[in-house]
């Protein structure tokens, strides 16, 4: 028994057609797909993301100088520097700091919030719990002790700033730092 001859060919047309809708939708929603967040650099094959760089800035947990022409840049800059630092403090291992410190300054990001529902939007918006804000505190306490340690409480102001820029440079060198996105519009 022979096969019809235009048979095969037909089914086939047929099949090519149904892939190639098929592949079309899917590509379609996959360009309609929203974004929720984005890497903005790789610091030791840990990422920043644009998630941590929104926190950051709604939380004030990175100081933004008055004339800085991009805050994003700004502190997408200063997270890296702060992974690199907190690397450091990881290998070293400081004094854990003082728990009520740390219930100080939550306290204090609550009130500059306005009140406790403004705080819980805020870490809801930033996708931020409690918990992990408070470890980020934990972590910049540990960061300022590590820097007393090495560097110097009372030093000259300029000398201790001059001596940590040194510092961040040879750990940015030694270290992978990958910047994929810098600015605002990141």
């Amino acid at each position: 028994m022979r096969a019809h001859p235009l048979r095969f060919p037909v089914a086939s047309a047929f099949r090519r057609k149904v892939t190639i809708v098929v592949l079309l939708v899917l590509c379609a929603r996959a360009v309609s797909a929203d974004v929720i967040d984005r890497i903005l650099a790789v610091v030791a094959g840990q990422p920043i993301l644009l998630s941590d760089v929104s926190a950051a800035r709604q939380f004030q947990l990175v100081e933004i100088p008055a004339g800085a022409t991009d805050p994003v840049a700004y502190t997408v800059e200063r997270l890296i520097d702060r992974t690199l630092m907190l690397a450091e403090v990881e290998r070293f291992q400081p004094p854990e700091p003082d728990p009520i410190e740390m219930t100080i300054r939550v306290d204090a990001l609550e009130r500059r919030a306005g009140s406790a529902a403004a705080f819980d939007r805020l870490l809801s918006i930033t996708g931020m719990t409690r918990d992990e804000l408070r470890r980020y505190i934990r972590n910049d306490l540990r960061i300022t002790t590590y820097l007393n340690q090495r560097f110097g409480a009372n030093a000259a102001a300029a000398d201790r700033e001059a001596a940590i820029r040194t510092w961040l440079a040879e750990l940015r060198k030694r270290a992978g730092v990958t910047v994929l996105a810098r600015g605002a519009g990141a």
